[in-house]
């Protein structure tokens, strides 16, 4: 994930942002920096941050009853019922970390861990998004969705200023002076296209974490569909 951010902000900046410097001043290219930075900032503080584990407790063997003081000799009951906001809820109990998970609290099969708020496991970054980085993952997707459409958006341009440049220079048509154009801008052109192919990902990753966060929804909850009927105890409207 570094490098598919690191490498193209490089060759944007060598190729695209130097253009723009020449033509225009250094504020284009200093946008395309300062997004860049962020973008990568934020990758490393989400990959490297808590998101939220839950401390584990000692086997149910090894505890003592609060109230007897004998050591349990039976696992804890699986469910514990109680009422959340006007909303029965079920609070299951985690045979791996021993204990009752508290509301919105999974445990992630990948880290091994119970983790509030639990949104999701994101391969791309190598760690789970909860209660403690989701702003920090949220900010990533949105640093790295508009630098990839801020990307796209001044390498076009580039290429279609230097087609028209070309197509008066020779007085070719439309399709040479393309053609010519992909061959005098070959980076731009791979640039333009690579971001083209992510950016519906990148921008679409970003709105759809802003409709959860309008919700109030985990990206668990919202595919489980645990909250398809309407009654979400943690919207607020």
């Amino acid at each position: 994930t570094c490098l598919m951010v690191l490498v193209p902000s490089i060759v944007w900046q060598v190729v695209v942002g130097s253009w723009y410097t020449e033509s225009h001043g250094v504020i284009v290219a200093l946008v395309g920096g300062v997004l860049g930075v962020s973008s990568l900032a934020l990758l490393f503080g989400t990959a490297f941050s808590d998101p939220g584990i839950m401390p584990r407790q000692k086997d149910y063997s090894e505890q003592r009853d609060p109230v007897t003081g004998i050591t349990r000799t039976k696992q804890p009951a699986r469910y514990y019922d109680i009422v959340l906001r006007g909303h029965p809820t079920k609070l299951k109990y985690c045979v791996t970390c021993n204990i009752y998970r508290p509301p919105r609290c999974t445990h992630c099969s990948v880290c091994e861990h119970c983790v509030e708020r639990f949104d999701h496991h994101c391969p791309w970054i190598g760690n789970c998004v909860g209660k403690r980085n989701y702003w920090l993952f949220y900010s990533f997707v949105s640093a790295t969705g508009s630098l990839n459409a801020y990307s796209l958006v001044t390498a076009g341009s580039l290429l279609a200023v230097r087609g028209q440049e070309i197509r008066r220079q020779q007085g070719s048509d439309t399709t040479a002076a393309f053609t010519e154009t992909m061959k005098q801008e070959p980076l731009t052109a791979a640039l333009a296209i690579y971001c083209t192919l992510l950016v519906w990902f990148t921008v679409g990753l970003c709105l759809y974490h802003s409709y959860l966060i309008s919700t109030n929804q985990t990206t668990y909850e919202q595919i489980k569909g645990l909250y398809s009927s309407g009654s979400n105890p943690f919207h607020h409207g």
